[in-house]
């Protein structure tokens, strides 16, 4: 049996929506590298930046980032 880490509500959103990383680092206006490392490193991200992206993929902000919440100063709402 393999090893499967669990993804995260932002990864299961990103590949639902069927962009690349590229596509979505142009409509969010970031680079590819951290769109990458946001989706992917569960990396500190700017609360606009993930609102952004909330918004491209069609989700709540509080609801995607939920795992990455402990980074914000404040709660994702």
């Amino acid at each position: 049996m393999q090893n499967e880490t669990k993804k995260t509500e932002l990864q299961k959103a990103f590949e639902e929506s069927g962009l690349k990383y590229h596509e979505l680092a142009v409509m969010v206006g970031i680079s590819k590298s951290y769109c990458y490392k946001i989706i992917n490193w569960n990396l500190r991200v700017y609360y606009d930046v993930a609102v952004k992206i909330a918004n491209v993929l069609g989700k709540e902000t509080s609801i995607l980032f939920k795992e990455q919440e402990k980074n914000f100063k404040h709660e994702v709402s």
